[in-house]
């Protein structure tokens, strides 16, 4: 077996979040060729971890990998202490949920409260694209996904669905009325649209198609917030749920134009491996049954 000399990689970790040797030794009280040595045994056990720069380190692809592990290894020792130091030996737990960009805070939110409701644990949310969640997920370093899509399961995820909502065409107070009938009404208007590829995107689309609509796009956001934001001041007419947007039509700020002929799902992923941790079968079971209602 090799042995990871965990002083090394307390050594790189400092060296890599300071960016210099000579920061990294200040803040250890080791003088910078002894750092500079020990750095360069870990880089012979794990393979060059940093470009040199001028005076700076910069962090390579394997080094980037490190990284991820080094804190993971050191905020669980920090962990350790506290638990021991506090008397309270039972181990502390905690979920990794990552939030793919353009879920609703509302979906995010709820699905926390839930979490929270079914365990003693912590939730640490990391926001990101699905296919980068996914990765990191099959991985392990992700517990479980917030999507608005059931991927295919050879991603080596299996999805629960969370939640849906209606969707429908929203128009900012500051535009001016329309004329005529929806749907027709909204051809060559300014549109907020998710990016190209996104699954509302695509149904979008499919809509205006079928219908002979023919909008300007004003922007592309992969942000549901931000489509928010700036359908609110006027930018474009914007389709989002009922639900992402009843605080804004109560104020008077949007009105809706019109329904679409379809929803928005929402799903929770779990990697698959993953379900042989107790926790997160506490999870499934909790939106299994919630789903069965």
């Amino acid at each position: 077996m090799n042995w990871l000399n965990y002083h090394h990689l307390y050594y790189f970790l400092k060296v890599a979040e300071t960016g210099s040797l000579s920061k990294a030794s200040e803040l250890l009280l080791i003088g910078q060729p002894s750092l500079s040595a020990q750095i360069k045994s870990l880089e012979t056990q794990l393979g060059v971890l940093f470009e040199r720069r001028s005076r700076r380190l910069i962090l390579n692809e394997r080094g980037k990998v490190v990284l991820k592990y080094a804190r993971d290894i050191f905020s669980r020792g920090d962990e350790l202490m506290r638990v021991i130091e506090r008397g309270e030996l039972a181990e502390q737990k905690e979920v990794i949920l990552g939030a793919q960009e353009g879920v609703p805070k509302a979906i995010l939110a709820a699905t926390i409260i839930r979490v929270k409701k079914r365990l003693n644990a912590r939730v640490r949310v990391i926001e990101g694209g699905a296919s980068e969640l996914i990765e990191e997920a099959v991985k392990g370093h992700i517990d479980i996904l917030v999507t608005d899509h059931e991927f295919s399961n050879t991603s080596g995820m299996i999805y629960l669905p969370i939640g849906s909502e209606r969707l429908a065409i929203w128009r900012s107070s500051q535009l001016p009325a329309l004329n005529g009938k929806y749907p027709q009404n909204i051809d060559n208007q300014d549109f907020v649209l998710p990016t190209p590829g996104h699954v509302l995107r695509m149904n979008i689309e499919k809509f205006f198609l079928e219908n002979s609509i023919s909008p300007k796009v004003a922007a592309e956001i992969p942000d549901t917030a931000l489509i928010k934001e700036l359908g609110i001041n006027g930018i474009g007419m914007i389709a989002l749920g009922e639900t992402t947007v009843r605080s804004w039509v109560r104020a008077g700020r949007l009105e809706m134009v019109g329904r679409l002929p379809f929803s928005q799902n929402y799903w929770l992923g779990i990697p698959k491996k993953a379900l042989k941790n107790p926790i997160l079968d506490g999870i499934g079971s909790e939106f299994k049954s919630k789903s069965k209602t």
